[in-house]
């Protein structure tokens, strides 16, 4: 490897991480901004300590590094290596094509190995940390030990070689994704009317339940293979449509 690749390599992955932090931190921000001017949608009476909350937020700044080491490797690669589906010629239908299967494939990706590492004994070695803050908050969303990132967020390091997606809507999708699982951990319902039931897009109140009940509630931006496999909360949907009248 020439000394060029490897500043290269170094430029992606600290590029990655200064976007990724600087997304975490404004949306945590302006959420927790929403959430103080909107009590009423707050989901749980309960509330996470002070100390579990900056135990979060600084296991969520360590954790978004390996993050941003396997988003700009997957990149590196694609650009430095020419490895993976080009996405050159995709053209614009073409392009909000690959965005769409991005989201399609991740969601798939996160929800099966999310179940996976809820079965024992991954749970207590890979997924436990996580749950140990039982009210989500804001500042939990990317509170995961290295492990437990390699299983949910390697889709990042490896996407180039599943489908031919340009690495700008990569990038997109991975802010998206970073602001929407923001959301999730708000304890508040913002999902508005877009996830009134039977809606396949995943609502704060989903990701909640899964905090508070454990092994249901799998998916990350929708709730389609939660219904398939039988894995959603039961009061799932009753719930939702209460906390969405709020």
């Amino acid at each position: 490897m020439t000394a060029r690749a490897v500043l290269d390599l170094v430029a992606m992955i600290a590029g990655a991480y200064v976007v990724f932090v600087s997304v975490y931190f404004v949306t945590c921000w302006t959420v927790i901004w929403l959430n103080r001017r909107n009590p009423e949608k707050k989901l749980q009476d309960r509330v996470e300590s002070a100390e579990r909350i900056r135990a979060d937020r600084r296991q969520s700044v360590r954790s978004l590094v390996s993050i941003a080491a396997m988003f700009g490797l997957g990149q590196w690669t694609y650009y430095d290596l020419g490895w993976g589906w080009r996405a050159d010629h995709l053209g614009l239908i073409g392009t909000a094509l690959s965005a769409i299967a991005s989201l399609v494939i991740f969601d798939a990706w996160f929800y099966w190995l999310h179940r996976l590492i809820h079965t024992p004994p991954l749970y207590a070695t890979i997924h436990r940390w996580h749950h140990i803050t039982v009210t989500p908050e804001v500042w939990s969303n990317n509170s995961d030990l290295l492990i437990d990132n390699f299983f949910l967020q390697s889709y990042w390091l490896v996407a180039h070689f599943i489908i031919p997606v340009a690495p700008l809507v990569l990038l997109a999708h991975k802010i998206y994704d970073q602001i929407s699982a923001v959301l999730g951990h708000s304890g508040h319902e913002y999902a508005g009317l877009f996830a009134w039931p039977p809606s396949p897009l995943i609502a704060v109140t989903h990701h909640d339940q899964h905090h508070r009940f454990g092994r249901c509630n799998y998916g990350t931006h929708f709730v389609i293979w939660d219904r398939l496999m039988g894995t959603l909360h039961p009061t799932h949907d009753e719930e939702l449509r209460r906390n969405l009248r709020r």
